[in-house]
């Protein structure tokens, strides 16, 4: 900033000459025309809110009829009129409800009939609901029925359902003996009568009635008024005014909800005089002796008892309307602003004209130039624009200092800003603490530093620069002597001479002169020490050294927030993949059979991906991942079977198809029914020669071997290695068509749940039962919790099946390939759906939003034909595709399976290519996974050596990649 030049007065002495000679030629008639201009505008500005009170009065009256005349006019020619009966009436009662929901104001809407029928719909306010007897907590509409002499009350809710029905014998009412009946009886069209209190809600208001089309009826809408009443509450009316609404008789129909009377008490609308205003007393006598007062709109003032003039201002809603609105303003208060400004002023011109001198153009000028510059660069910080300039000098000593400050504000939020920018670009932690220390160094001007964090219960340096070169940090020591008070909350400023840095700062380079050094405390949220940042200052000024303390202390805090924010992400993350390698472990060690496949398909997802993202042409040539991508793909990758935590090891481990989690009383009753048979046979036995027992011996044994060879066949069918062909379950049938004879009960030892499935039925002991049964009781039902409805949040179109499980005997042998039931397989299936529901519930961070998605598209096909959400090819991510090769891949070289051995390399990559035409995997993608090599390095990482038939895999693959060699395969 320039110096301050010669001859600076202070700025109170050129301001003063800037008013003097204004206020001496313009302040008498200023004040003067002010005052006779405020005046007309006080009295302008109230006809003209008068006028607008008037128009939105008028407005909200006609808002409030137009829909009632409408709806009038089409009932009048509508059949309700003709209805006889009660029942043929309430068909109209949708239509009539319809029409009290287009106005709050709208009480009631009923017809009177000429034989003395009545038929009312009222809306059931808190207020109506009051003043009638134990109305329904949900009613919302009340039917008044008059037909044929029987009264009825019904009740109905918000959907028109009846409530109740009470018959009301002592329901009197002539319709017919109405003013409003007659009225429009005598009269054509639409016609409204006076306000009045109406009787059951005893609410203001008025009725608006027409006879019908074919004069057997007159239709009626009661409106209230007490919405107007609102409406004048919510203007801004001024101070001590009042406004009112009332009808050619002064009956007040609505004024400021807090000086309205009560109702509850009264037989009818209470007149003006009821408000105890004096001045509305005398204008309902004006009324009553001059009834030309109403022909037109009115301006007149009217003094109180108390000598307080008024100015009330009286005018009609409109041409032919029968209310009036009068304003009531203390003339006081339309003076008391011009007669205190006109004082005001005043007071400034005596004020002024002591202290002005007549140099006011030389001062404007001088004082005009730097104000606007100080302008522009307020304007430029306004704007976050903190570039160098040249800031205004002035002769003026409170402008130029005010330049200078604003110039050093600018410099100090610009470092501020730039750091803070600085910090929250940084994602990595070891650049972070780089930025940190280079970004303070430049903002506070020192010439080196070095940043400490707290490791291991230790300092220790982690970036340290000296004249704009690095330091190693080894070098840079933790002096505990000189710098141990920082433990304590202590900062550190400490001039540096040349034994100050020969006995601390030897290791940083020969003594440069004397120096400044500043030792900063970073503490974290609680106030703990996690670092010090240590800089060297070039010597300066006490005033100087404070400014840059300040600005230090101040990019400490934010460096300390930065460090504390990225360590927690950093633990956050670390955290996170730990839980979800937990996660997936225990998946693996759930099952002694799927051990690995969790942890294997995420490296081969990661080799195939790699691979992807390598290719400069074809395909995938555009396919780029960033680190946040990544991942989340390592992320759904480790959780892609995270649902299978809820399908039960006794299917995923059915080895064979009877195996199963049962109760062992079975097999121990079995036992003891066969005991009580060897125990017969040995009594029969005893009793017989040797020869007859030789030849009954004899006798038996043909059919001894019969069972062994059926038992065989029975046991061959248990273990699913074959399909089961038309002539198999022939013989299946016929083996369990045998029959046993049991004679102990079946239901002793069983749970209570177990009981449940038996029914009640109780066959009588001894009985015969097939040698292989599907009895009821093997029909688990299916619980409501595991349905799935069509059209679920999910998007998921799988067929479930009726029973959770199916445990009937003949039934799971019958089982056509492999050892799984429909039941079974769905359950095993749903570990995806499960998979999806669970991480969609996951409140993933935005660029881990797609890990549901990669994770629960595995087992989607391109044709669309996979599960769970049938997903075409087109809709699924690249992503998922891979996922969907690795996990196949994995599934089938895999040797951990209780169902199949794991298949060689040759084998896998034949069935891969059948589905690659069969379209059930990415073709591009296959073919990456071919010609990378990527199932090579899996295999030589994972598999054993006998699988890796490299011999074959070369003569398979030298066909194209694309080939199909038609076998037969097993699902992955």
């Amino acid at each position: 900033m320039t110096k301050a030049s010669l001859g600076r007065r202070p700025f109170y002495v050129h301001i003063a000459t800037l008013f003097i000679l204004l206020f001496t030629l313009l302040g008498g008639a200023l004040i003067l025309l002010q005052y006779q201009q405020s005046m007309q505008q006080g009295l302008e500005h109230e006809r003209q809110s008068f006028q607008q009170y008037r128009d939105q009065l008028a407005l909200a009256l006609n808002l409030n009829e137009r829909p009632a005349r409408m709806s009038l006019s089409l009932l009048r020619s509508g059949q309700l009129a003709a209805m006889t009966d009660l029942e043929a009436r309430l068909a109209y009662l949708p239509q009539l409800a319809e029409v009290l929901a287009n106005s709050a104001s709208y009480g009631a809407i009923y017809a009177g009939y000429e034989d003395g029928d009545f038929f009312l719909v009222r809306k059931l306010t808190p207020r109506a609901k009051e003043r009638l007897d134990d109305a329904p907590p949900a009613s919302y509409l009340l039917v008044q029925s008059l037909s044929q002499g029987q009264g009825e009350y019904l009740y109905f809710d918000k959907r028109l359902h009846l409530l109740e029905r009470r018959l009301m014998p002592d329901y009197r009412y002539d319709p017919r003996s109405r003013d409003w009946y007659k009225e429009a009886r005598w009269r054509t069209g639409i016609i409204v009568t006076h306000p009045y209190l109406f009787f059951t809600t005893m609410e203001p208001g008025m009725t608006l009635a027409v006879e019908s089309d074919d004069r057997r009826a007159v239709l009626g809408l009661d409106t209230g008024v007490e919405g107007l009443s609102a409406l004048i509450g919510g203007l801004a009316l001024p101070s001590h005014s009042q406004l009112v609404l009332f009808d050619e008789f002064g009956t007040l129909l609505a004024t400021d909800p807090q000086q309205l009377p009560s109702f509850d008490q009264l037989s009818r609308l209470p007149m003006l005089s009821a408000l105890n205003h004096p001045i509305l007393t005398r204008l309902q006598q004006q009324i009553a002796t001059q009834p030309t007062l109403l022909h037109g709109p009115s301006e007149q003032t009217l003094s109180a008892d108390d000598r307080s003039n008024w100015l009330v201002n009286l005018s009609s809603l409109g041409e032919g309307s029968p209310f009036y609105i009068a304003l009531l303003v203390p003339t006081e208060a339309l003076t008391a602003q011009a007669r205190q400004e006109a004082l005001h002023n005043l007071a400034w011109t005596l004020a002024g004209l002591l202290l002005l001198l007549p140099v006011i153009w030389l001062t404007a000028r001088r004082t005009a130039s730097p104000l606007l510059a100080l302008t522009r660069e307020a304007e430029r910080i306004q704007h976050f624009d903190f570039s160098d300039s040249p800031g205004p000098s002035s002769a003026i000593q409170e402008i130029d200092d005010l330049a200078r400050t604003m110039s050093g504000m600018r410099l100090t939020l610009g470092n501020f800003m730039s750091m803070g920018r600085a910090l929250a670009a940084e994602r990595r932690f070891d650049s972070l603490l780089s930025r940190i220390l280079h970004e303070t160094v430049a903002a506070a001007q020192a010439q080196g530093g070095c940043l400490y964090l707290a490791q291991d219960k230790q300092m220790t340096a982690v970036q340290a620069i000296w004249q704009q070169q690095p330091l190693e940090c080894d070098k840079v020591h933790w002096q505990a002597e000189l710098l141990g008070g920082l433990y304590h909350s202590e900062r550190l400023s400490l001039p540096l001479d040349a034994d100050n840095w020969s006995q601390y700062l030897a290791d940083w380079g020969p003594f440069p002169g004397q120096r400044q050094l500043l030792s900063e405390p970073l503490y974290n949220h609680r106030q703990e020490l996690i670092g010090c940042l240590l800089l060297i200052l070039p010597s300066c000024s006490e005033a100087e050294l404070a400014a840059r303390t300040s600005l230090i202390e101040a990019l400490a805090g934010m460096s300390a927030s930065a460090i504390e924010n990225q360590r927690l992400l950093e633990e956050q993350k670390q955290l996170l993949e730990a839980f979800i390698e937990l996660i997936a472990g225990a998946i693996d060690a759930k099952s002694p059979y799927t051990g690995g496949h969790c942890q294997r398909v995420p490296e081969l997802t990661r080799m195939l991906t790699e691979a992807a993202c390598a290719q400069s042409q074809g395909p995938f040539s555009d396919f780029k991942l960033n680190e946040e991508e990544w991942e989340a793909i390592h992320i759904a990758s480790w959780l892609h079977d995270c649902g299978k935590v809820t399908t039960p090891e006794f299917v995923v481990d059915k080895a064979t198809k009877l195996e199963t989690i049962y109760d062992r009383i079975h097999e121990i009753r079995t036992r003891f029914e066969v005991l009580k048979r060897d125990a017969y046979i040995e009594a029969l036995a005893t009793r017989l020669p040797e020869a007859e027992r030789l030849a009954s011996q004899e006798a038996v044994a043909p059919i001894w071997s019969e069972l062994d060879k059926e038992f065989a066949f029975v046991a061959e069918c248990n273990l699913g290695g074959e399909s089961m062909d038309p002539k198999k379950l022939e013989q299946l049938d016929a083996i369990a068509s045998r029959t046993w004879l049991r004679t102990l009960d079946n239901r002793l030892g069983l749970s209570r749940d177990a009981l449940k499935l038996h029914g009640e039925a109780l066959a009588p002991l001894p009985c015969l039962e097939p040698l292989l049964a599907d009895k009821p009781e093997h029909k688990i039902p299916r619980p409501a919790h595991d349905q799935l409805a069509a059209h679920n949040p999910w998007g998921f179109k799988v067929k479930v099946p009726t029973h959770l499980y199916n445990r009937g005997e003949r039934y799971n042998l019958a089982i056509g390939r492999g050892t799984l039931t429909e039941e079974e397989r769905y359950k095993i299936n749903d570990h995806i759906i499960q998979t999806i529901r669970m991480l969609e519930r996951l409140p993933f961070p935005h660029h881990l939003r797609k890990v549901p998605e990669i994770a629960g598209g595995h087992h989607e096909r391109m044709d669309g034909k996979g599960y769970p959400r049938q997903l075409q090819g087109a809709q699924m991510s690249i992503p998922a595709r891979i996922m969907a090769i690795a996990d196949i891949f994995e599934a089938l070289t895999a040797s951990d399976r209780p169902y199949k051995p794991g298949k060689t390399v040759s084998q896998s990559l034949t069935i891969m290519q059948s589905m690659v035409r069969e379209q059930h995997i990415d073709e591009a993608l296959f073919t990456l996974f071919i010609e990378s090599g990527v199932w090579r390095d899996y295999a030589e990482r994972f598999l054993s050596p006998e699988q890796l038939d490299e011999a074959q895999c070369q003569a398979l693959l030298a066909t194209g990649p694309a080939t199909v060699i038609p076998m037969t395969h097993a699902s992955s």
